[in-house]
């Protein structure tokens, strides 16, 4: 492996650095009432982060394709199966298992994302360079099937975003139409029996029908009070208690009510840059590995913050889902930044971005 001169986009990179760093101030403020170990703890996983993001802006993006992509892939279910098989010693955070080696905890799933956008990518890239768009490949069985792992962690919100994540390559790549139409026929039946079978996934859908979700409603309370420009940094009420895990699924809800609208609103332009450019960066990614993983994991993305607002707001049932790069949580931020590098990685062959 050679690595290369790298010509990356330093706006989408300086972007993405801001909101990390802006995680900070939203961590210490929504945790301050519980000390410093939240910050302290978050501020770790910066560094992990960074030099995750690092790592993926170095390595040459090919890397990640072909036999690679495959070995990933086979390590990604057999992580998950273990994880299954031993749940017993498998600490549980809400909903999400996890595992616990030398008193580091990581979340399997967040990972087996990243390597499913590869598998994918590489997949549709081979078949399209083969003219092979309409016919059927036992490679969609496999998609299936690790989707379908995550699925039965339990974790029901990150299938269905990684649903509409490869729902989304499959659009862009020109996959035939009654191959797509089986892969929606499938997943639906998937998610419609897990929230049927798994009680926390039927109780909140239950309780969002009645609307009677108790953190969604002092979610939009502290979002109307906040107005234009909030309490102030450290006076906000809901994080004393009111709202349970507000620096992880409701972060949004506690920004809003300390800071404002008017820095939410420069939050969400930040967010717009983001995904603009990096939609930029998959049209002119000079391969179609390049382009399916980057336009896969930039739309990945725009789910979890569309669904994070969403839910803050009251529109959907509570899915458990952090806001990227702002949420307190390790694997999520790790594997989200590592992903944003293989991004800059591939915008080196980009015509428009600048040199470092």
């Amino acid at each position: 492996m050679k690595l290369k001169k790298i010509k990356i986009d330093l706006i989408f990179l300086e972007i993405l650095l801001l909101l990390t760093l802006f995680s900070l101030l939203a961590i210490y403020s929504s945790t301050m009432i519980e000390g410093s170990i939240y910050f302290k703890k978050h501020f770790l996983r910066i560094i992990l982060g960074i030099l995750a993001l690092f790592i993926g802006i170095l390595i040459p993006y090919e890397f990640w394709s072909g036999k690679r992509a495959k070995i990933l892939y086979i390590f990604s279910l057999v992580i998950l199966f273990l994880t299954i098989l031993f749940s017993k010693i498998i600490k549980f955070s809400g909903t999400i298992r996890e595992f616990s080696i030398f008193s580091l905890k990581f979340q399997p799933q967040e990972f087996c994302k990243i390597v499913l956008l590869f598998f994918v990518a590489d997949f549709l890239a081979k078949i399209r360079e083969r003219k092979e768009l309409g016919k059927f490949h036992y490679e969609f069985l496999l998609i299936i099937l690790l989707i379908f792992l995550i699925l039965i962690q339990p974790a029901i919100g990150t299938t269905i975003i990684l649903s509409l994540t490869v729902f989304t390559m499959l659009l862009f790549a020109g996959i035939k139409f009654s191959i797509i139409f089986f892969y929606i026929l499938i997943i639906f039946s998937f998610l419609f029996t897990g929230i049927n079978i798994f009680p926390h996934a039927k109780r909140r859908f239950e309780e969002f029908k009645k609307g009677n979700i108790y953190q969604q409603y002092h979610s939009k309370i502290a979002i109307g009070s906040g107005g234009l420009l909030g309490k102030g940094l450290g006076c906000g009420k809901q994080k004393f208690k009111f709202i349970p895990k507000i620096h992880t699924d409701f972060i949004f809800a506690g920004m809003a009510e300390e800071l404002g609208f008017i820095i939410i609103l420069f939050l969400l332009l930040g967010y717009y840059f983001i995904l603009i450019r990096g939609i930029t960066i998959a049209q002119n990614a000079p391969t179609d590995f390049g382009r399916f993983f980057a336009i896969g994991f930039i739309f990945m993305i725009s789910f979890y913050i569309f669904i994070h607002i969403f839910s803050a707001f009251g529109l959907i049932p509570v899915t458990g889902q952090p806001l990227p790069f702002i949420s307190y949580g390790g694997s999520a931020l790790i594997s989200n930044l590592f992903g944003m590098g293989v991004i800059l990685n591939i915008s080196r062959e980009g015509r428009t971005f600048y040199e470092i």
